[in-house]
């Protein structure tokens, strides 16, 4: 959803309202009019590209271990409901390759590499080349393109190797002068502070030297209000549609 030039990313899909980084969630923020979202990959002991945040399953689906150790045959069988109750539907975990035909042509994705698992990045690269992802002249945005993001400057950097024109994003707490130079040498596109960090003269700094800024971290209207401000392109946020009412009041 695009107001007023910023953007609000449903984060983990609608995780407000469904659990985080399943179908349901993501298929709720494209009802809703949110086309851009983000979500989490991570590595099974097979080496299989899954969508989740956590590196613990607990939190998730209640069941103790660790996403790493199991195979994706034992993680298929879980449902990632969360604290959520009264559920129905198909809450399971998904795979990259399902999420990437899924939503092909129907979304903006907002893809976090987050582990620090070394094939990780070149697995995501060959997914996305599988499921023809790469090489999108689609806007920052813009429905069918995506962004490779993390906190793990190591992760974005493989991922360069692999596609180096692909849109990527770092993202950090605040953003210093050594962090834009960083971005600057090894071809990142976005910096990405946490929203309460985001300041106009920071956000003004990275423009010069041709880098976009995001948010993340927005917790409550103070937050939302301080990324919008800034002049940041945009931001992850759990409840978009109440973000999008607050935006438009302004």
């Amino acid at each position: 959803m695009k107001l007023n030039k910023f953007n609000l990313i449903a984060h983990r899909g609608f995780s407000e309202k469904s659990p985080e980084n399943t179908f349901p969630s993501f298929d709720l923020a494209i009802k809703e009019g949110f086309h851009n979202f983000e979500f989490d990959v991570q590595l099974t002991k097979d080496k299989i590209p899954i969508v989740i945040h956590d590196d613990n399953l607990l939190r998730t689906t209640g069941i103790q271990g660790i996403v790493a150790e199991k195979k994706y045959s034992e993680i298929k069988l879980l449902n990632a409901i969360n604290s959520f109750t009264n559920l129905s539907g198909d809450y399971s975990i998904p795979r990259l390759d399902e999420l990437l035909i899924k939503y092909k042509n129907k979304a903006n994705l907002h893809l976090e590499l987050k582990s620090r698992d070394q094939d990780l990045p070149e697995i995501v690269f060959n997914c996305l080349k599988k499921n023809k992802w790469l090489n999108s002249d689609k806007n920052m945005y813009e429905i069918g393109g995506i962004t490779i993001s993390s906190f793990y400057l190591e992760q974005i950097i493989r991922f360069k190797y692999f596609a180096n024109n692909e849109r990527t994003a770092w993202l950090l707490e605040k953003i210093t002068r050594k962090d834009l130079i960083i971005c600057k040498l090894n071809n990142i596109d976005l910096i990405c502070p946490k929203a309460s960090f985001a300041d106009k003269n920071t956000v003004l700094e990275a423009l010069n030297m041709n880098i976009l800024v995001r948010n993340w971290g927005v917790l409550n209207e103070k937050d939302l209000l301080h990324a919008y401000k800034s002049g940041s392109t945009g931001t992850t946020i759990d409840w978009p549609k109440r973000g999008e009412k607050i935006i438009s009041n302004i």
